[in-house]
């Protein structure tokens, strides 16, 4: 019988899906070296962000045929050597697309209204002064920048329109203009979004060619009233740039719910950096979408096994190249 490492928290109807067709091997967030003393059998794996599947991680599964990500980033799977390997990587970017997208915009209010800090001056009893400094803005009216139009991308700015009448333009290389809902307007480089939008929001994969993307370069075109935000992944922003830019008030703020180094050390820049709110990278752990997520996962194991196709295959073209 097939063996199947799941390596998350999932509920029983989703380990439930995959005893159907494999033996489990349930583990959530199991070790490096614990999953080293299982690996040799394994057929499939359910796979967190806690290991990071490297070429050498992938050969002490010699039959492994699927890894299936419990959501939308595989960047801690070496997709190149995967595909070398015949691996199939799986992946849920269905199911977390509505949790971020309500994320991003709670963030969004968060942040422009100066929830947290007002909050805390109240507390402290600053009551006439906190009110005074008239720090909240409008969202009506507003500009929303959007980098990235994926499921997520597109999501939040349906809600923004929705919810705030907002103007939203977006940048994305490989989303067609005629694709675009009704309001959206597509700007020809990045450079624009940054300069002309009051909030930005980051819907971008990881890769090689996104890592540190969002630099100095682009940071500094940003308008000194304007916000960041990012729930994408950390390593796609120059944090200590950023930070600098909140410090010295040329940003009105940004709000993260993912960070170049998670768990963070409480001396990282931005934890110490004003105006800024930061989540522990908890958009998608709602109840709701675990269950949606988990479901995903297993689900795209079982077909496999079966011999369907699985709906959500990641490297499904480099698959298909190699073949």
């Amino acid at each position: 019988m097939k063996k199947v490492l799941v390596t998350e928290f999932v509920d029983e109807n989703a380990l439930g899906i995959i005893r159907e067709v494999a033996e489990v091997i349930y583990a959530p967030e199991i070790s490096m070296n614990d999953y080293i003393k299982v690996a040799e059998d394994l057929t499939a794996v359910v796979l967190n962000t806690t290991i990071q599947m490297t070429p050498e991680v992938m050969d002490l599964s010699p039959q492994l045929k699927v890894i299936s990500r419990t959501g939308t980033g595989v960047d801690n799977v070496n997709i190149a050597a995967a595909t070398e390997k015949g691996i199939m990587v799986l992946h849920t970017p269905d199911a977390t697309t509505m949790s971020v997208a309500e994320h991003t915009v709670a963030m969004i209010s968060a942040i422009s209204k100066h929830i947290l800090f007002l909050d805390c001056e109240t507390r402290k009893g600053n009551f006439k002064t906190a009110r005074r400094l008239y720090l909240p803005i409008d969202l009506q009216g507003k500009i929303l920048g959007v980098i990235g139009f994926g499921r997520i991308g597109r999501e939040v700015a349906r809600k923004c329109m929705a919810a705030f009448n907002i103007k939203v333009m977006m940048y994305d290389a490989f989303v067609s203009e005629t694709l675009l809902p009704e309001g959206v307007i597509k700007c020809e480089t990045e450079q624009q979004v940054f300069r002309e939008a009051d909030i930005i929001t980051l819907h971008m994969p990881l890769t090689n060619a996104t890592m540190n993307h969002v630099n100095e370069s682009l940071l500094s075109l940003m308008k000194p009233t304007a916000y960041l935000i990012n729930t994408a992944r950390g390593k796609i922003v120059d944090e200590k740039y950023l930070a600098v830019m909140l410090r010295e008030s040329k940003l009105a703020g940004a709000a993260f719910d993912v960070l170049a180094n998670e768990p963070p050390d409480l001396s990282d820049d931005l934890l110490n950096a004003p105006n800024m709110i930061i989540t522990p990278h908890c958009a998608p752990l709602t109840p709701e979408c675990l269950m949606r997520i988990s479901g995903e996962a297993a689900l795209g194991v079982a077909d496999w096994i079966r011999g369907k196709t699985p709906k959500f295959i990641y490297n499904k073209e480099l698959l298909r190249d190699r073949n």
